[in-house]
């Protein structure tokens, strides 16, 4: 009884913020500390007290301080010691507190969505999909895959909200959108030994857009969130954003779904599960279940709704992709993208670099979209039309230092900086393999 009190409190919360009422508040809540504990009761009520003020301070339009307060109700129980959290009473509240939270996350994907703001991603968490037909158009060719997966009356239901419902039109702007970066993802894709068919993950992502930020700030054609972009080597800094480059990204994001095949031993439904919803998220859900299987996890109920709709999606938009026109989609995808590079010297105005190529500076921004203002820090590779290279060359090599800058306000930071190291860590995948029982 307390538990469905709980959630009509968050649901009324929810309905508060999506109609605009919003409370202002003086203060954001207090820097949270994390007290040992050493009962199961005290742990939830230290978990318990940080969610409470994370709830206060969603219903008050505090956004980030809530995220915040969630995270440490989460890690108030991750970083217990295990006897705790073996306990039945503190596996309960922590299934509980997950529902909780992802209640309210849901109505701020809905209040941003209401706003015109937000990706698809954000759209596809709040997606309900069990009033759509599971009737199959026609039998999957599975010859043509990279990579084998069961077929299931989701993957019908994505594949025909992708070709008879409001996401025909989603669909379409991807595939049109696509053709500037397939070849290129395709290539990368297969360097670092990921299947190529799963470069369609950016159609569920961003829908192709470089440019695309979510409401949990994940930014690019992959968003990547600020820490993982950091944890796979992406520059993040006052000059630019490397997630928003498209080949940098292309490049983290084929690592990053390598590395989660690796962790859950081989297997690429939970690797794009977890690239959506956190590896931990995943091994948590599978530890309840007992089976590292995405199907049994989805059956349960296990994983969040994004996620849950999330790996279906991606594997009917390849389904789709793959065999566009056989849907109904007569579109020509734009043209691929090309371009030269040329490494900078010294700090670089892009209005100064177009003068010298004669082309609008919006061209060179969409070539660079990692750049978050109009210079170019030394030691990167500007990007430039294709056939410009050995012109720009010679006119740039005539400007001195202070030329280059134009108008540009002079760096206050370091000219360049030493490129981010990737930080993750491998793992035993026939240890993961191990622990849980598999299904075929």
């Amino acid at each position: 009884m307390t538990s469905c009190l709980g959630l009509w409190r968050v649901s009324a919360f929810c309905a508060l913020t999506l109609c605009g009422t919003v409370v202002a508040v003086a203060q954001s809540p207090a820097p949270l500390v994390s007290t040992p504990t050493t009962s199961g009761r005290a742990l939830i009520a230290a978990a318990e007290h940080h969610f409470k003020r994370g709830e206060e301070a969603f219903r008050n339009g505090q956004f980030e301080d809530a995220r915040q307060c969630f995270a440490q109700a989460r890690a108030v129980l991750e970083q217990a010691p295990a006897e705790l959290r073996a306990g039945q009473d503190v596996q309960a509240y922590a299934f509980e507190l997950q529902g909780r939270i992802e209640l309210l996350h849901t109505g701020l994907r809905q209040a941003a969505l209401a706003a015109g703001q937000g990706t698809y991603r954000d759209e596809l968490a709040a997606l309900d999909i069990s009033r759509i037909s599971a009737r199959p158009m026609g039998e999957l060719d599975m010859s043509n895959f990279d990579f084998k997966f069961t077929v299931t009356a989701q993957v019908y239901q994505f594949m025909n909200f992708y070709t008879t419902g409001r996401g025909r039109i989603t669909m379409e702007r991807g595939l049109i959108r696509s053709g500037r970066y397939r070849e290129m993802a395709e290539r990368i894709f297969a360097e670092e030994g990921v299947p190529k068919d799963l470069i369609w993950l950016a159609q569920v992502e961003s829908v192709w857009q470089p440019r695309a930020l979510s409401f949990a700030k994940a930014r690019g054609i992959w968003q990547f969130i600020p820490g993982t972009g950091t944890r796979f080597g992406l520059r993040q800094d006052a000059y630019m954003d490397e997630r928003v480059a498209p080949e940098a990204s292309t490049r983290a994001a084929a690592r990053y779904l390598k590395f989660l095949h690796n962790y859950f031993a081989g297997d690429w439904l939970l690797a794009m599960a977890a690239y959506n919803c956190g590896e931990r998220n995943v091994e948590r859900a599978i530890e309840r279940c007992g089976y590292a299987d995405f199907w049994e996890l989805h059956q349960r109920g296990l994983l969040p709704r994004e996620t849950q709709n999330y790996v279906p999606a991606i594997l009917a938009v390849i389904a789709i992709a793959k065999n566009h026109r056989q849907y109904g989609f007569d579109v020509t995808p734009e043209p691929p993208m090309q371009y030269e590079t040329f490494p900078l010297d010294s700090p670089t105005s892009l209005a100064v670099a177009a003068d010298l190529l004669q082309v609008p500076v919006s061209e060179l921004s969409t070539l660079n979209p990692e750049l978050h203002r109009a210079l170019a820090p030394a030691g990167f590779s500007l990007k430039l039309p294709v056939g410009t290279r050995e012109r720009f060359a010679v006119a740039y090599a005539a400007l001195t230092p202070q030329d280059r800058l134009g108008a540009a306000v002079t760096p206050t930071l370091a000219e360049s900086r030493p490129a981010v190291a990737p930080r993750y860590t491998t793992r035993n995948a026939r240890t993961t393999g191990r622990r849980y029982r598999t299904r075929y």
